[in-house]
């Protein structure tokens, strides 16, 4: 419970009276009747993150690198995106595949992300918890016929949330291991960082952007292979590996044997894991692919 009318350091001292404003508050009516507090705290949330997510060995991560208010409900699935970006860099790193420098990507990636969300989730705690008594209730308008109808509440506003909150938007465009030769490449700065936590829109892909699903994808059979069942495009992706997708009008386009070809050839073979023969490439029965990712 929030407000800036109500004395709440005062409510704390006397019961009755916090057990009617509480009352009044939720709206309960005559209905449901509050007898006892039995507990009491004042809760003030803390916005602060780091300016670097690792410096040499040391590298930080959820928590310990960023805590801002519960309005959202970000602080779980922006933890577990650390986690999980450091983590295969960290593995390939260790294993000798990758220089040192991959780490680096770590705060390149990550800080405009999580910047852009403590911006959004303190103004969102602010519309949620920052209102008055009187802003809580809704208000009556009148249309243009005369008619009247009931308005939302400042409070009411404050608990819609956009689409980003899903956080399918949340994208490392500007990754210096992200190539987009489709699309110039933004500059760090305040656009930048204002596009990272981007809402997810529909037909609108840029590298570095998460990769939607695909379904009725129909794998390519040879002549004597029976048509196969259609598929969805997370049935192919994997946590634990990359996923390489190439995008050709036919298989035997010469840039795709050439691909498949460097691919063969600067890739360790323990590292490549073939699903079935090479020409079970995945055709969409949908609307085709404009970009390649």
């Amino acid at each position: 419970m929030s407000s800036r009318t109500l004395d709440l350091k005062g409510l704390v001292r006397d019961e009755e009276a916090l057990v009617n404003c509480i009352q009044d508050f939720a709206g309960f009516g005559d209905d449901v009747k509050v007898k006892e507090v039995m507990w009491v705290s004042d809760f003030r949330p803390n916005m602060r993150m780091v300016n670097k997510f690792g410096v040499g060995r040391i590298f930080v991560a959820g928590d310990a690198a960023h805590v801002h208010s519960p309005a959202g409900g970000q602080g779980m699935n922006s933890s577990v995106q650390d986690a999980f970006n450091i983590a295969w860099e960290i593995a390939l790193v260790y294993k000798g595949l990758s220089p040192a420098s991959l780490l680096d990507t770590y705060t390149t990636e990550r800080l405009p992300v999580i910047a852009e969300m403590l911006g959004f989730t303190a103004d969102l705690h602010d519309r949620t918890f920052g209102q008055s008594s009187v802003e809580h209730t809704a208000r009556s308008t009148v249309d243009e016929d005369g008619n009247s109808k009931q308005g939302e509440s400042k409070l009411e506003c404050g608990m819609r949330r956009s689409g980003k909150m899903y956080m399918l938007g949340v994208n490392y465009r500007t990754s210096p291991i992200v190539i987009d030769e489709l699309v110039p490449t933004p500059t760090l700065g305040a656009a930048a960082v204002r596009n990272a936590y981007g809402d997810s829109q529909e037909g609108v892909l840029q590298a570095g952007d998460r990769a939607p699903d695909a379904p009725g994808l129909i794998p390519v059979p040879s002549p004597s292979l029976a048509p196969a069942k259609s598929i969805h495009m997370f049935d192919i992706f994997g946590s634990t590996r990359h996923t390489v997708i190439i995008f050709v009008p036919a298989l035997a386009v010469p840039v795709l044997r050439s691909v498949l070809a460097i691919l063969d050839q600067d890739v360790p073979k323990e590292l490549v894991k073939k699903s079935g023969r090479a020409s079970r490439f995945y055709l969409r029965t949908r609307r085709p692919c404009r970009r390649v990712f």
